[in-house]
Order: C-alpha cells, then sequence, then structure tokens
C-alpha cells in the first residue's frame, strides 16, 4: 500500500488496516492515532514524529524504522518487531511492549514511563538518557500466601474441665499436706526414747530388784533365828 493511499482510506474513517505492507515508504509527521496495524510491515519506513498514539501494532514489523520523535503514548505494541529501531526522544507512556524483539533498538532520551517491557529482548537496547519511572522490565515476584486454618473452638464441657482440673490438683495436694502435718503430730509423744537412756532405766530396776531380794532375804533369815531361840 502506497503512503497517499493510506491517508486517504485513514482520513475517510477506516481504522482497520491489519496486515498491510508499508515496507521503506515515507510516513513522516502522517496522523494514524487509533488505528490497528496488527500484522503490518512498516521495514525501515520512516515514521519521523508520526503520531501513532492508541494505535494497535501488535506482531508488527518495525524492523529498522526511524520512529525518531514520534508519539505512541498507550500504543500496543506486543511481539513486535523492533531491532535496529530508532525511538530516539520518541514519547511511549503507557505503551505495552511486552515479548517484543527490542535487540540493537535505540530508545535515547525516549520516555518510557510505566511502559510494560516484560518479556521482551533488550539485548543491546540503548536507555541513554531514557525516562524509565514505573516502567516495568520484569514481572513482579508473587509472594506466596500462607493459608491459615480457621482455630477450632474448643468444646464448653472439655473447657470447663481444663479450667477445673489445675484447681482440684491443689486442693488434693493442700489435703495431703495436712494429713502429712496431723501424722506427724499425732507421733510426736509417742516417739521412742533415746536408746541408751533405755538401756539405764532397765540397769536401774535390775538393780533395784535384786536390792528388795536381798534385804527381804536377810529378814526372813532374821525371822527364823528368832524363832529357834525362843
Amino acid at each position: 500500500m502506497k503512503p497517499q493511499e493510506l491517508i486517504q482510506r485513514y482520513n475517510s474513517g477506516q481504522r482497520d488496516f491489519t496486515g498491510v505492507n508499508l515496507d521503506y515508504t515515507n510516513l513522516d509527521k502522517v496522523n494514524l492515532q487509533g488505528a490497528n496495524f496488527t500484522n503490518a510491515s512498516f521495514r525501515q519506513a520512516n515514521l519521523q514524529k508520526a503520531n501513532l498514539q492508541e494505535a494497535n501494532l501488535t506482531k508488527a514489523n518495525l524492523e529498522d524504522a526511524d520512529l525518531r520523535n514520534s508519539h505512541l503514548a498507550k500504543t500496543m505494541l506486543s511481539e513486535a518487531r523492533l531491532s535496529g529501531a530508532s525511538l530516539t526522544q520518541a514519547n511511549l507512556q503507557e505503551a505495552i511492549l511486552t515479548n517484543s524483539n527490542l535487540e540493537d533498538a535505540d530508545f535515547t532520551k525516549a520516555n518510557l514511563t510505566k511502559v510494560n517491557l516484560i518479556g521482551s529482548n533488550l539485548t543491546r537496547t540503548i536507555l541513554q538518557d531514557a525516562i524509565t519511572q514505573d516502567t516495568q522490565f520484569k514481572a513482579p515476584v508473587k509472594k506466596k500466601e500462607v493459608s491459615q486454618k480457621p482455630v477450632e473452638q474448643i468444646p464448653k464441657e472439655l473447657e470447663k474441665l481444663l479450667k477445673a482440673t489445675p484447681k482440684n490438683s491443689k486442693e488434693k495436694i493442700q489435703n495431703k499436706e495436712d494429713k502429712s502435718e496431723k501424722l506427724v503430730e499425732n507421733k510426736a509423744p509417742n516417739e521412742p526414747d533415746n536408746p541408751d537412756k533405755n538401756i539405764k532405766n532397765k540397769s536401774d530396776n535390775l538393780a533395784e530388784n535384786q536390792k528388795g531380794n536381798s534385804e527381804q532375804s536377810e529378814t526372813e533369815t532374821q525371822q527364823e533365828t528368832e524363832k529357834k531361840d525362843e
């Protein structure tokens, strides 16, 4: 398609130019805003200062094309071939260039604000002095969501039992302590005497018994003597 025919059709209201061949054409300062150029070919075409804002150039071939100072804001360039293309000082704000081939392309001083370049080939791509504010070069890493299982509620009866157990255990321990103290008190008066003291007491008792027996024998002997004398 010749440039004059393209411009005439566009001015008449046509917007769909899918698959057109515009290789080596001169489209300097042309206005093609919002047109559909899916799978179109612009190899080595002159598109300086061209207005291609919001145009659809998906899978378009723009190899070695001259796009200096062109207007490509919000343009769809997904999977487009732009290897060797010149986009010096071009305005590509919010353009979509995902999975595009940008090998050896020149974006010197280009405005790439909020441009999506995820998956694109940037081998030897020139980005000198380019504006890359909020430009996406890589897909954001998604954080793994940790699933949180709901905490199962404890049955009321079990909850009461758990609360009561420590108290009962404490009471049982206290009762055991009280019984131990009483047992000690009861046994204290009946504790056995000192073994040494018991041995001494037994010896004293034995001596007293022997003494009493001796005195009794003497008395009986004396009584018998008196009877004989009479």
